[in-house]
């Protein structure tokens, strides 16, 4: 039977996903999303991929079985701009073989945000379902809509970066193992061995996560035997049944194909052995920071709980971070077979991914977030049937609602994106002659078409340097504004950054006006519910002019 009201949540986030989807549209290859996968990286990574039988290549970033969903995506366009003779001859280089390369290109993207905002309203789904199965219907819509309005979901549902695909795919193996959970059927062993696969295949954080969920199965098959079997037979049972072995063979096929690791099987090996840390002969890309340890000091753990921390809270806000603690309190004591479904896949991913990790982001806690949501829905919908019903009613009513609030605030953000006044600004003012200076990556950046525009190498970042070249503009954004003055290093065990000779200098000086030029322009933003940690999202824009002829 249907629920009308997840049918109202399901509209309500596909809604708040398509608004604003073309934020920072057409862009080239490029988007305001940093770490977001343009078409022609995905065109670059596949044709890599497949080009050669186990040529040992592989993308540094992020496992290959994004790009094939976002390659997915664009191929019946591309068949079709190859077809009609828009395309021709694929390049390298501009315009990439397009006769209509901004046009193609922008399509391209499109799809592939497209497919995020699909993720985003499948995840919403799936989490309903859980909360249904786990704790009863109220709890289901609760959670959905916990989830459908966390600000970073929404967010990355207006880009082709692979978080949305990456929380799909573990929403899918959690709702899985739930079902698989209840009964003796095949198919949910099925699906969750393509989701783990998948979801390992889109990021390899996953692994984590998804370690317990087979645990959980079998301790729930192993229950619901008969006592008389005796414990040997009933663990055998609950551990190598039709069930299991259907979704072994469903992870193996997911896994080759969503890996490449039958076209590529050296470069899947390649993949895990750099981000184990060791350098890989012909491979310049910086080692992954990536360092399990049992305990890494009182002090480092403590970081590392502050950092979570401050994620969540970003992601779902204070009150609903309350809520959700008292959720999981909640749970872990009123539920023990549902707390061990969500609690421990939240603790596994938390001890060994996240921890391996130098610093903990927001984008790497989503699969956090959507557990705890669960929590949460399952504390008020029991609320609501409660005596304190109506003081809980308010309760419930004041979160979905600044659920929303917050929602909403995110798509603003995107509509009002100070980058998008400042190229209004720059194209009123800076003549097509006139020398811009940029410093940083383009993502971070107003578009600069049709503009005399440079970015300067680190190494020429200097106060000599710009007397040298003595631009007529400068500008710079607050977001990742250490790349101003720094790069990454090679290798992160001597350190994550290393600033560029007489960069930091130049910078100080800059913004402080000692040299012949002056802040002319800012662009910028005040969110009113948010507390945005989101790199890309609404950056403070400055243009700098030059003070003398």
């Amino acid at each position: 039977m249907r629920d009308p009201w997840l049918l109202v949540v399901l509209a309500l986030s596909a809604s708040l996903g398509l608004y604003q989807l073309t934020w920072g549209l057409p862009n080239g290859d490029h988007s305001w999303a940093a770490d977001a996968l343009g078409p022609v990286t995905v065109l670059g990574i596949v044709r890599r991929s497949l080009a050669e039988w186990n040529s040992g290549w592989f993308y540094f970033k992020y496992p290959v079985g994004y790009p094939l969903m976002l390659f997915a995506v664009s191929a019946p366009y591309l068949a079709w701009l190859f077809v009609s003779g828009q395309l021709r001859q694929p390049k390298a280089v501009y315009p990439y073989g397009f006769s209509d390369p901004e046009n193609a290109l922008y399509a391209m993207a499109l799809l592939g945000r497209c497919l995020s905002v699909i993720c985003l309203v499948a995840t919403v789904a799936l989490t309903y379902d859980i909360g249904r199965r786990l704790f009863g219907r109220t709890a289901g819509r609760l959670a959905a809509w916990f989830v459908a309005s966390a600000y970073p979901v929404l967010y990355y549902a207006h880009t082709t970066n692979l978080d949305a695909a990456y929380l799909c795919w573990l929403a899918l193996a959690l709702w899985a193992a739930v079902v698989a959970a209840e009964g003796e059927r095949r198919w949910p062993y099925v699906a969750l061995g393509i989701a783990a696969a998948m979801a390992v295949s889109t990021k390899e954080q996953a692994f984590a996560f998804l370690l317990p969920l087979p645990l959980v199965i079998a301790v729930r098959r192993y229950r619901a035997q008969p006592a008389a079997l005796g414990g040997a037979q009933r663990w055998a049972t609950a551990l190598w049944n039709r069930g299991t072995r259907a979704g072994l063979t469903a992870t193996m096929l997911a896994l080759t194909i969503g890996s490449n690791v039958a076209w590529n099987p050296s470069g899947f090996v390649n993949r895990i052995r750099y981000l184990s840390g060791q350098q890989i002969p012909g491979v310049s890309a910086r080692l992954a920071p990536v360092e399990f340890g049992l305990f890494k000091g009182a002090d480092k753990e403590w970081q590392y709980l502050q950092q979570l921390y401050d994620a969540i809270e970003s992601s779902l806000g204070l009150p609903l971070v309350l809520t959700s603690a008292a959720g999981v309190v909640y749970v872990a004591l009123r539920y023990r077979s549902a707390a061990a479904a969500l609690l421990l896949p939240a603790a596994a991913q938390y001890y060994l991914s996240l921890r391996t990790l130098d610093l903990i982001t927001l984008r790497y806690t989503l699969p956090l977030s959507l557990i705890i949501a669960l929590c949460a829905g399952a504390l008020c919908a029991d609320a609501l049937a409660s005596p304190a019903r109506y003081l809980a009613g308010a309760v419930v009513a004041g979160l979905c609602v600044l659920g929303l609030a917050r929602a909403i605030e995110l798509d603003l953000l995107l509509r009002d994106d100070p980058r998008y006044y400042a190229e209004a600004w720059l194209r009123r003012n800076v003549a097509a002659a006139s020398a811009v200076e940029v410093y940083q990556k383009p993502v971070y950046l107003p578009r600069l078409r049709g503009l005399n525009a440079r970015t300067v190498a680190l190494e020429e970042r200097t106060l000599a340097g710009l007397s040298q070249r003595r631009p007529d503009f400068i500008v710079t954004s607050s977001a990742a504004k250490k790349g101003i003055t720094h790069r990454w290093r090679t290798d992160w065990r001597q350190g994550l950054l290393e600033p560029g000779a007489g960069a930091p200098d130049f910078l100080r000086a800059l913004e402080s006006e000692q040299l012949p030029y002056r802040a002319v322009a800012r662009f910028r933003q005040q969110p009113a519910l948010l507390r945005v940690r989101i790199t890309s999202l609404c950056p403070e824009i400055t243009v700098f002019a030059r003070s003398n002829p």
